[in-house]
């Protein structure tokens, strides 16, 4: 056999096989869901839907400044339980 034979009966070997798990995956995936009618039209239709207000609460500006300083207390917090990780990185990757 010559070396152009063996590739082109590689090649078709290969295309078979994606071919094959093209279909599989095909009837395995699309096959269910259109037998369960997951694409019929009748679930395609839109739903009405009764609109109201909108619930607008008022802000409570010093509860949210509160998360906030206590946010920015955890983060000074990890900030020292990390410093010498963060150091050793930057020595690690410094480019030369």
């Amino acid at each position: 056999m010559s070396p152009s034979y063996t590739k082109a009966v590689r090649r078709t070997v290969v295309a078979s096989f994606i071919a094959g798990a093209g279909a599989m995956v095909l009837l395995g995936l699309v096959a269910p869901i259109t037998m369960q009618g997951g694409l019929a039209m009748r679930d395609a239709m839109a739903a009405t839907v009764d609109q109201s207000a909108p619930v607008i609460a008022p802000l409570d500006v010093n509860a949210i400044e509160a998360r906030l300083n206590d946010a920015d207390r955890v983060m000074a917090a990890m900030r020292v339980t990390t410093a010498d990780d963060i150091s050793r990185l930057d020595r690690l990757s410094a480019t030369r």
